[in-house]
């Protein structure tokens, strides 16, 4: 898999129950100085964010479109997308910053906007 792939595919891991549920899984793909700052403007940390992903009753029924992904600088990336948030009937742009860190990636940051919008 080329870095966006891998990318993508953790960003879809954070919508998944069965992922979601080991705090280990979180814990490690998910960085020590991690902040987000949420669709309601509300800033959330690490523990936070591994406490409300541990407890989904569910998969999220979420798709992403239009996935781009830019290099930063070596082991830092940003991927840009929309999710199509269907269980809300939402469209949310999302940013995330992703970190090389002992040999894996790790999201150090995201925001989620709420828009109207349908791509980039």
């Amino acid at each position: 898999m080329n870095i966006e792939e891998i990318i993508v595919k953790y960003e879809k891991d954070f919508f998944r129950k069965d992922f979601c549920d080991d705090k280990r899984n979180l814990d490690k793909r998910i960085h020590n100085e991690f902040f987000e700052i949420g669709k309601s403007g509300q800033v959330f940390y690490k523990n936070t964010i591994i406490n409300y992903l541990s407890n989904l009753d569910s998969d999220r029924d979420i798709d992403i479109i239009d996935f781009k992904t830019k290099d930063l600088k070596n082991g830092l990336m940003m991927a840009n997308y929309i999710a199509d948030e269907k269980e809300l009937g939402i469209n949310t742009l999302r940013t995330s910053i992703w970190v090389i860190e002992d040999g894996d990636w790790k999201l150090l940051f995201h925001q989620g906007t709420i828009t109207e919008m349908e791509s980039f």
